[in-house]
């Protein structure tokens, strides 16, 4: 009798048919991934706004009045909302009068100020007339004297991707 010398490794189709499997299972579990990944920007904004909300309070409890910069606008996102991250930071020292930190400092804050996970600013409203209502909000006013979203992933104003401090 004569032996087969079989040799024990991969053919070319079965090489290929392992990628094909690993290609069409890898496509299924994207969809996935990008959602978490989507609900984990989510949460992290929410965390975020609300640090800003309490460091706005923290801030009224120690000095008597809202961090309101000059040449503030309600949603804005301009020089002011600079200035109003800037006193609520301490960054640089010497931006509020106590030098006091109430709002923590992210470590790219040199560079791309205080912004949500997608790169955008956050739409800050205050009660900048001490009436108990905050007013120009996207959809409705609210009562209280803080209220800070974000535009979301797609940046624009008004649309689904929006998260809201208040919701």
């Amino acid at each position: 009798m004569e032996k087969e010398n079989k040799s024990k490794t991969f053919t070319l189709i079965e090489m290929l048919t392992v990628i094909a499997i690993i290609a069409i299972l890898a496509a299924l579990l994207m969809p996935v991934v990008t959602k978490i990944s989507g609900r984990a920007k989510d949460t992290k904004a929410k965390a975020e706004m609300q640090s800003i909300i309490t460091a706005v309070k923290s801030y009224e409890a120690t000095y008597g009045v809202l961090p309101i910069p000059s040449g503030w606008a309600n949603g804005n996102t301009g020089s002011a909302y600079s200035d109003l991250m800037n006193a609520l930071t301490n960054v640089p020292l010497g931006s509020n009068a106590r030098e006091i930190r109430f709002l923590d400092v992210p470590e790219d804050y040199s560079t791309k100020s205080y912004v949500d996970p997608w790169s955008n600013k956050y739409l800050i409203y205050m009660d900048t007339d001490y009436d108990g209502q905050v007013t120009g909000l996207s959809k409705t006013d609210g009562y209280g004297t803080v209220f800070v979203y974000s535009t979301g992933s797609d940046g624009t104003d008004g649309t689904d991707n929006d998260v809201h401090s208040w919701e």
